[in-house]
């Protein structure tokens, strides 16, 4: 081989390491979208972190004993002026909430109410077979729910509509049995839990099938 063929081998092999030494592998180069996984902070994910959409199913009871109360009208029942555990009884139908009655030691004092949930008051006002009611908001599994408290002292009901209420904040007192407080009925809550964004609060529906609407609170509370 030439002098010169050897020079020029040289120049081209010298060349070839200089190009290695400068950018190295091309195949093996990571571009800004290629980032090794050895070099990405590993962040240990909680709960709230995989499904922010994740929502406490943590309800508190409205009333101290509450399944201990449910002694008259469980969520479901048919009721008419004939069968009614309570009498004189002036409804019928299917109940669509559960009633928590009072301990005899509770006849003459006050009771206080507390929210079972998080979320926004929506109502609080007189209505028809109630006395005084408050309506809250609140979500369950994600969904919303209204809940309804019936059967309160209005004038004990010191949040004003849309104020934020949290679990075990006071709502309001039971009203006086057989008095306007309650609308005549006897001192109890009437708790009722309706799916959806719409405010219902009827006690009673006409057919079994409608309950499909509504949650029997005894499963929601611990």
């Amino acid at each position: 081989m030439s002098n010169y063929k050897i020079i020029l081998v040289t120049i081209i092999a010298a060349g070839i390491i200089v190009l290695i030494s400068l950018f190295g592998n091309p195949s093996k180069t990571n571009t800004p979208e290629q980032t090794s996984p050895a070099e990405i902070p590993q962040i240990e994910q909680t709960p709230a972190d995989k499904d922010e959409t994740m929502i406490s199913l943590s309800f508190i009871e409205p009333l101290d004993n509450t399944k201990n109360r449910v002694t008259k009208k469980p969520f479901g029942i048919y009721i008419t002026p004939q069968n009614s555990p309570t009498q004189p009884e002036r409804f019928f139908g299917y109940h669509t909430g559960a009633d928590f009655e009072t301990f005899e030691n509770e006849k003459d004092i006050d009771v206080a109410v507390r929210a079972i949930c998080d979320g926004i008051l929506l109502q609080k006002r007189t209505a028809s077979g109630y006395g005084g009611i408050a309506v809250q908001e609140c979500q369950f599994e994600g969904i919303p729910i209204t809940v309804v408290y019936g059967h309160l002292r209005l004038s004990s009901i010191g949040l004003e509509i849309g104020g934020r209420l949290k679990k075990n904040d006071f709502i309001g007192y039971l009203g006086q049995g057989d008095t306007k407080e309650t609308d005549g009925e006897r001192k109890h809550l009437h708790l009722g839990i309706h799916k959806g964004n719409a405010v219902d609060i009827k006690g009673y529906v006409a057919r079994e099938k409608e309950l499909e609407s509504w949650v029997d609170p005894i499963t929601l509370l611990p």
